[in-house]
């Protein structure tokens, strides 16, 4: 079952921005609300990608509240909040609101997809908010005399009271709104294209079959801190798609190489069907098992540190494993490429370590020997080169 979080707050000004005619219709509350009265813990489950306050413009609004708290309203874009519902009350001739928000967010345990309520854009703004908000408790607290700035004379954050941020609140949007809703706003700073795709759903079957000792090294959101993302495995699943790079294609028997796994990568993203790639995915541990055999076999060749474009430091893979070489990438994919000639309606024709014990090595020396003879020692050129995944 959903949790439910209620989220209270005192508003200087509040208006209903807009409502729908129909019943039960979309409904746009704007509130102007003192930074120090934004509810610490609002959740961040509908925004495409999690904030990171070390962003050059989260370090830039800090500053802001931090010298100019007054201007940071003048300055700064606001948050929007999806919530089930809001309720209003007005403090008279005091002046203000109360406001009281319920967001429903998803239990860890939901089996169907369920974005849930919470900030669905200025993530980053809240992250700097509460940044400065620990900064100001801290201030607070001290008994000696703070520091003062030299260019403002006064102490940072110590008139953080004076700042106020503009927040847009949407009530009785649907679970299929959120995430086009978080696509459109979220434009101020680009969000990577695989985070968004990864709130519509999409990634849902690479997570599925992705091994667990993947799982903390691959980021399927912006903001995650992890060597790899979601787009690191699609390269590789691409690789071996028979579906989208078959490899007899047309009356005259052509291949559609992948080449696109090195040089146009994000296009690969953009594009990415999850039809095109429901038999392949079941098959990612296997190709990232071939993969390690390759790297494997990489670090048994002997002067391979002197070639332009391989360097002798440990690499991390995706599963954890670490190897003696970092490999450029053309070094790796025309070979995974290749095994999909194995591949018949998402099924290998022989079991994957028959297939690498029979193939990988020959593989591997005739990409070696084809670079040594045409890749110009440019490892981009050699990827680019048709030559090089025909071979």
């Amino acid at each position: 079952m959903p949790t439910k979080i209620t989220a209270s707050f005192f508003a200087t000004t509040a208006c209903k921005a807009y409502k729908e005619d129909r019943e039960s219709g979309r409904v746009i509350w704007n509130l102007t609300v003192p930074v120090c009265q934004v509810p610490k813990d609002l959740p961040l489950d509908p925004n495409a990608r999690l904030a990171n306050e070390k962003r050059r413009t989260v370090k830039s609004m800090i500053d802001t509240l931090a010298k100019k708290p007054e201007e940071f309203i003048f300055y700064n874009n606001g948050i929007l909040i999806v919530a089930d519902s809001i309720h209003v009350k007005g403090h008279g001739t005091g002046g203000g609101f109360d406001v009281e928000l319920l967001l429903v967010s998803p239990d860890e345990e939901q089996e169907e997809k369920f974005i849930g309520n919470g900030i669905v854009n200025g993530g980053h703004t809240y992250t700097a908010i509460m940044k400065a908000r620990e900064n100001y408790d801290k201030l607070q607290s001290r008994r000696s005399k703070p520091k003062l700035n030299s260019e403002t004379g006064k102490a940072d954050f110590s008139e953080l009271e004076n700042a106020s941020i503009q927040i847009s609140v949407l009530v009785n949007i649907s679970q299929e709104e959120i995430s086009n809703i978080s696509r459109y706003r979220n434009t101020s700073e680009s969000v990577e294209e695989f985070s968004l795709k990864n709130l519509a759903g999409e990634w849902d079957i690479i997570e599925k079959n992705l091994p667990p000792e993947c799982k903390p090294y691959v980021a399927f959101r912006d903001g995650e801190d992890k060597p790899y993302d979601v787009t690191d495995l699609v390269r590789r699943l691409a690789c071996i798609n028979n579906k989208v790079y078959p490899w007899r294609s047309g009356l005259d028997g052509s291949t559609k190489h992948p080449s696109a796994t090195f040089t146009a990568y994000g296009t690969l993203i953009k594009n990415w069907k999850k039809d095109d790639f429901t038999e392949i995915v079941p098959l990612l541990n296997d190709v990232l098992y071939l993969e390690e055999c390759l790297r494997s076999e990489y670090d048994r060749q002997k002067g391979l540190s002197k070639l332009n474009g391989v360097e002798k430091k440990t690499y991390r893979f995706i599963t954890g494993k670490e190897f003696n070489h970092t490999l450029p990438l053309p070094f790796v994919f025309p070979i995974l490429a290749a095994f999909r000639v194995f591949i018949k309606d998402g099924q290998w024709e022989k079991p994957v370590k028959q297939l690498w014990d029979e193939m990988g090595n020959t593989l591997l020396n005739n990409l070696l020997t084809a670079y040594r003879n045409e890749g110009r020692g440019n490892p981009a050129f050699f990827g680019r080169s048709a030559s090089t995944w025909s071979n």
